[in-house]
């Protein structure tokens, strides 16, 4: 059975995560988004994926970068790339996020620093995700450079070291968001070995484990969600690699194709930069309109979803904003 990349729907696999992610943002943390009670079906469904859904984001970037790795005579030009395509708009966006934040109405400011440096810096809003992956990107193709993960054994000690420091390794401050690095390293690099080493690891006992280890992570975080396990099990918890690790294959094998998951993955990256303008300006507007959760919940994901997929579109129109705004050549 092939297990090339044409055998698995990837665009539909980031569309999913789009839209778990927006949908994330719309109900938002307590004092942020929707500000639904605790133990409303919002907060519920959002927490349900609440260990799945950056690292199946994490796991695709890491799926995809091992189809072109980074090379040690091409390690300038690599990082030109990803400065281009991370560096850019992540200044761009973030400052234009921040300027939004802090002077309109409703858009929750109270959560943004008091100094503009700081977001540049420190894990802001959901820019921090761009500041992780870009040093993921960093660490792996510096090991690839010097050639210490093309065999199987070196890479499974490099996946087991980043397990390990993504259960030890916490810093107060979170420079350049070096906790969510740690955290996700595990998840790229289980990205990089499902496509390097396609031929030593057979289909369907990659799915069997997948399966397996998200049935447990699922089972124990639910129970941790009722209640009835008096435990959070956070980012850098066993549990939340078994969801995010297991729920990754497992989605991967199982994603279905789909126009509309295909349509929304294919401009994953806009909408990740670009959803939180158009579903904060949503939800503003319908809150004050009356409407209730149900009709802000759906026309806000509807608008982050969309919104960056037109704005994205313009984007194209010139060369700076190609580059500014959606980080393109």
């Amino acid at each position: 059975m092939r297990t090339d990349s044409q055998s698995f729907h990837i665009a539909e696999l980031r569309g999913l995560a789009c839209i778990l992610l927006v949908a994330y943002h719309v109900v938002g943390v307590p004092g942020t988004g929707m500000q639904v009670d605790d133990g409303s079906v919002y907060r519920y469904a959002t927490s349900s994926f609440e260990l799945i859904r950056m690292p199946l984001f994490t796991f695709i970037s890491g799926l995809v970068y091992a189809y072109r790795p980074a090379r040690s005579g091409a390690l300038p030009s690599f990082f030109v790339k990803k400065l281009r395509r991370l560096g850019f708009p992540f200044l761009v966006v973030s400052t234009l996020f921040y300027l939004v934040q802090t002077s309109a109405p409703g858009a929750n400011g109270s959560f943004a620093p008091g100094a503009m440096w700081e977001i540049y810096v420190y894990s802001y809003a959901h820019f921090w995700y761009l500041q992780s992956l870009f040093l993921i990107f960093a660490v792996v193709a510096l090991l690839d450079a010097a050639k210490l993960i093309d065999r199987p054994l070196p890479f499974a000690v490099a996946i087991g070291l980043a397990v390990i420091g993504c259960q030890t390794i916490h810093t107060e401050s979170n420079p350049f968001s070096i906790n969510e690095t740690f955290v996700l390293l595990p998840h790229f690099l289980l990205g990089v070995a499902v496509t390097r080493f396609r031929d030593r690891l057979p289909r369907r006992a990659l799915l069997g484990a997948g399966a397996a280890a998200l049935a447990v992570g699922l089972a124990l975080h639910q129970a941790s969600l009722f209640g009835a396990i008096h435990h959070y099990f956070g980012w850098n918890s066993v549990v939340a690699l078994l969801c995010g690790m297991g729920g990754a294959v497992t989605l991967l094998h199982m994603m279905p194709s789909s126009l509309v998951f295909r349509t929304v993955g294919k401009s994953s990256y806009a909408i990740y930069l670009h959803h939180a303008f158009f579903t904060a300006g949503a939800r503003v507007a319908l809150h004050r309109l009356g409407f209730d959760d149900a009709a802000v919940f759906v026309v806000a994901l509807l608008a982050g979803l969309t919104g960056p997929m037109v704005l994205e579109a313009l984007a194209q129109l010139r060369p700076w904003t190609r580059v500014a705004l959606v980080g393109k050549a």
